[in-house]
């Protein structure tokens, strides 16, 4: 994914999320790993972290795009306003 500066041009933002909009980690909630019958203690912690992680990447994953959704209806309002003050330059 590219960087790109903040535009008041809502094509802009809606590029800018659109690598974002299409990732969707929604299938990997609540889904686990499994080890096996393994009894050794670091690989069942191990396996634990892993489930942990799993579900805090998910909903860190939905947060995020969540947020990135907001950008073109903000670029869409700070357009708006770039061309209200450019037309009281006009005058």
């Amino acid at each position: 994914m590219g960087t790109s500066k903040l535009s008041s041009n809502s094509i802009v933002a809606q590029g800018a999320i659109s690598e974002l909009v299409g990732i969707d980690t929604s299938s990997h909630k609540n889904k686990t790993i499994s080890l096996g019958s393994s009894n050794i203690a670091s690989m069942k912690a191990g396996e634990s972290v892993s489930n942990q992680m799993l579900n805090l990447v998910s909903d860190f994953s939905s947060v995020i795009l969540k947020q990135a959704k907001k950008f073109p209806e903000l670029a869409h309002k700070i357009e708006e306003r770039d061309i209200s003050d450019a037309q009281q330059f006009k005058k």
